[in-house]
């Protein structure tokens, strides 16, 4: 390894730890609150992976199109917030898939809340682990842990930004296409400050998908400057 590489390697753990410390401030919350995005407001319980700490969530809601009548499929959904706008938008049915079981109950809270339980279904598991496999959509999303760490050992909310030897993401890229219908997009949530993306593209490669774009960036200040970033993969 290079100096350039070795000093690239330091910023990067740096920036990890920096979000660990936010993580850590978002496991203090005691209680459930309200939160506001995007002229909406959302119930998010204190176990959960929140807007009010990490702003991706809003650049992610802003970002993703969706397109009247299609089925869309979340990963991770959280609060619940790209799921219920998605259906907001007009999908004809969403699923969300989350391990953690209060961002399950938190994604159901606030599909009722706006009106849009009947079209979007929640479901614990992991990655696609719930689905039949009949199961297909036009769009599935995940805004993944791409925290890139090599120990395993952490907690339910740290695993909403962080995967162990990217773990989970191999899982969510390999088994995609088992899920996606033809001409169906993977949109990937991701940021270049803290992941890896040369192995993210290595396995959306080996798993046979030919087109990989950028679809928009944007810069946030946490803790430290991140660029957060949503990819579009097509088989």
């Amino acid at each position: 390894m290079g100096e350039i590489e070795i000093s690239m390697h330091k910023l990067k753990q740096k920036y990890i730890a920096g979000t660990k410390a936010v993580v850590g401030e978002n496991a203090k919350e005691a209680n459930t609150y309200m939160h506001w995005m995007l002229g909406k407001k959302f119930i998010v319980y204190p176990d959960v992976f929140s807007q009010k700490y990490f702003t991706d969530t809003e650049f992610f809601a802003k970002e993703i199109k969706v397109t009247q009548g299609e089925k869309f499929l979340e990963i991770g959904p959280g609060t619940g917030i790209i799921s219920v706008f998605a259906a907001l938008q007009g999908a004809k049915r969403v699923v969300a898939i989350d391990i953690n079981p209060s961002a399950v109950k938190n994604t159901k809270i606030n599909a009722k809340l706006h009106a849009v339980s009947h079209r979007v279904k929640v479901y614990q598991g992991d990655v696609y682990a719930p689905l039949e496999r009949s199961d297909r959509f036009d769009t599935i999303f995940w805004n993944t842990p791409f925290g890139y760490i090599k120990h395993s050992n952490i907690s339910m909310l740290e695993r909403a930004v962080f995967d162990p030897h990217y773990k989970s993401t191999k899982k969510f890229v390999e088994e995609a296409k088992e899920h996606l219908k033809k001409n169906g997009r993977l949109l990937i949530g991701f940021s270049t400050t803290l992941g890896h993306f040369s192995i993210l593209k290595k396995l959306l490669v080996s798993a046979n998908f030919k087109i990989i774009k950028l679809i928009a960036e944007t810069r946030s200040f946490e803790t430290h400057p991140v660029k957060f970033q949503l990819y579009e993969a097509k088989l």
